[in-house]
């Protein structure tokens, strides 16, 4: 028993394991002192994630994007249900309308595509020469443009023809807003002179294309008047010239009508006066204008809550040329007020989108451009409505994505290319 039993070493203490080890480097032996042992691992300890870098997502509006192409796919179906008649007997093509709607939506997405993908802000820089090229524009309109039903519109290149004054909306757009940031300082100045100064500047560059296109198209002179008016106001921070302006401007509306009827009375006789006189008493001068406007009542009239159906209205047999300004009144026919109530309410989807982009930009020119398409859009179809139920003076003001026009679609979907170039600015987590 007393074999089996190992008895233990004494363990040396540290003074003698230090003369052993200098004993040893003497005599030339080398010793490894021992590793301290490795704490044991935990088997059941995570490890630690390494954490990944924050990349942030570009935005993109696809809702508002999907609302414009069923507003253009409304349009082409609208203008096919306006126009089928008149097109079959006048092209002996009941598709002719539709065709040429077609092809331009689709050269408007290209447009739409360029817009977009180039950064906002070269459109900026370059403003002063969009605008020279619309003043250019407007004032050949004036020299070499194509008169249509009386007015001098439009500009005719081989088998091309668009509209300056259209153009001169997306320009105004961009100089204004290269001209609000320019000046940003003096025009939020406490010193209202030095304000007042540069929006009396801005309203002379203003004033001139609105001149030249008025002498030609009414409607859209008072389209861009309305654009400039709305994105100054917001650039500036002296609002008195703009208070002044709003009520001359409801004075001038307000006696519109009686104005123009006294000068008829004193002799006055031409092609814009008689417009205003149709405005003024369309059943009265039902042979001289106003026969498109009391025909656009009577659609109107007569849709009801649910209207009679697609393709079932009436007094497009009546309306000249109804798939264009007009259109909203066979709309009113057809769907009634419940589907002018949902075209209304996709209407202010976008509107609504738009302003969510607007102020989710930090950048100031992002902010104005977003806010003058805004301005624009909320304007034309206002207007048109206005128009269509006998409340503005019919000058020919188009809905947006839906009225038949190609300068209008090519337009609006380059402000809308514009608007998504503003987007993509904006950074997601």
């Amino acid at each position: 028993m007393a074999d089996d039993i190992k008895t233990k070493k004494p363990q040396k203490t540290e003074q003698e394991k230090k003369e052993l080890i200098n004993k040893a480097k003497k005599k030339g032996i080398k010793v490894e002192r021992p590793k301290p042992p490795k704490p044991k691992e935990e088997k059941n300890k995570p490890k630690p994630k390494e954490e990944k870098k924050k990349t942030g997502r570009i935005y993109c509006d696809y809702t508002m994007l999907f609302m414009i192409i069923f507003l253009l796919v409304f349009g082409v179906i609208m203008i096919y249900s306006a126009s089928s008649y008149t097109a079959g007997i006048k092209f002996k093509d009941s598709a002719y309308f539709v065709k040429n709607q077609i092809k331009y939506t689709l050269f408007g997405f290209v447009i739409f595509g360029v817009m977009m993908m180039i950064p906002y802000k070269l459109w900026v820089k370059k403003a002063y020469i969009w605008y020279i090229g619309s003043i250019v524009l407007s004032a050949a309109v004036l020299v070499i443009g194509k008169s249509v039903n009386g007015s001098r519109r439009w500009i005719v290149v081989g088998p091309v023809r668009f509209q300056p004054s259209e153009f001169v909306k997306v320009t105004l757009i961009l100089f204004i807003t290269y001209y609000l940031v320019k000046y940003k300082d003096e025009l939020y100045s406490s010193d209202r002179k030095v304000t007042e100064h540069r929006l009396w500047w801005l309203l002379l560059w203003v004033i001139i294309p609105v001149v030249l296109v008025l002498v030609a198209n009414l409607s859209t002179s008072i389209i861009i008047f309305l654009i400039a008016l709305g994105m100054s106001f917001i650039g500036t921070s002296n609002k008195r010239l703009f208070t002044a302006g709003t009520l001359a401007f409801a004075a001038i509306l307000a006696s519109a009508k009686p104005l123009v009827k006294l000068l008829y009375s004193w002799g006055f006789r031409n092609y814009r006066l008689m417009r205003l006189l149709v405005w003024a008493e369309p059943e009265k001068f039902s042979r001289d204008g106003g026969y498109q406007v009391v025909q656009g009542l009577y659609a109107v009239g007569s849709g009801g809550v649910f209207g009679k159906g697609l393709g079932q209205g009436m007094q497009k047999f009546f309306i000249p040329e109804a798939q264009n300004d007009m259109i909203f009144s066979i709309i009113v026919e057809e769907f009634g007020i419940i589907g002018v109530l949902m075209i209304l309410a996709v209407f202010a989807f976008i509107i609504r989108r738009m302003l969510i982009i607007a102020f989710s930009v930090k950048d100031l020119e992002g902010r104005y451009i977003v806010i003058g398409v805004v301005i624009h859009l909320s304007l034309q179809v206002i207007l048109n409505i206005a128009v269509v139920t006998g409340v503005m003076p019919n000058t020919g003001v188009s809905l947006p994505f839906i009225s038949y026009g190609g300068s209008s679609i090519v337009v609006l979907l380059a402000e809308i290319g514009l608007v998504y170039s503003v987007a993509r600015t904006i950074k997601m987590e």
